[in-house]
Parts: structure tokens; C-alpha cells; sequence
């Protein structure tokens, strides 16, 4: 599950492009983003973003991860509606 929590943690950074802005979105800290995003970071082995103290801008594997989780994410919750109706 801590998985798809990182997983969450980076659509909502990449659609904001703020690790402040998508802390105040989940409810968590900022610090607490930026920690997620290094450990996904790591765990992928490839830099997401391309950080500067002045903008932040996923880089091109950033982008292909961005699209994939953003499907990801879409059927869960299609998944959890259709449950939920029956």
C-alpha cells in the first residue's frame, strides 16, 4: 500500500507542480511530499522532477510515469465505484 500512497504522493506534485500545494491538497506536509517523491525517487532509480529553487518541471521519465499512475489511479477508482454499486 505504500506503493500506491507514493504513487498518489507524485500524481498530485506533477498536477500541481508543488510540493507545498499538493501537501495542502493530501492534508500532509510539505516536507512529508518531498520525502515521498525521494523515496519513489529512489526506489525508481530515476529523477522525476527537475528542481530548482525557483520552478520545478517533471523531467521526460517524470512525464511517462505521470500518464501511467494518472491511468492507475483512474481505474481504482472505477474499480471502487463499481464495487460500491453493487
Amino acid at each position: 500500500m505504500d506503493n500506491l500512497s507514493g504513487v498518489s504522493v507524485f500524481v498530485q506534485t506533477a498536477e500541481t507542480l508543488s510540493f507545498v500545494e499538493a501537501g495542502r491538497v493530501l492534508g500532509i506536509s510539505a516536507s512529508a511530499v518531498g520525502k515521498s517523491i525521494a523515496r519513489l525517487e529512489n526506489r525508481l532509480g530515476t529523477r522525476l522532477f527537475h528542481r530548482s529553487t525557483r520552478s520545478m518541471t517533471l523531467t521526460a521519465e517524470g512525464r511517462l510515469f505521470l500518464h501511467r499512475c494518472q491511468r492507475i489511479l483512474e481505474e481504482l477508482a472505477a474499480a471502487e465505484r463499481e464495487i460500491s454499486d453493487t
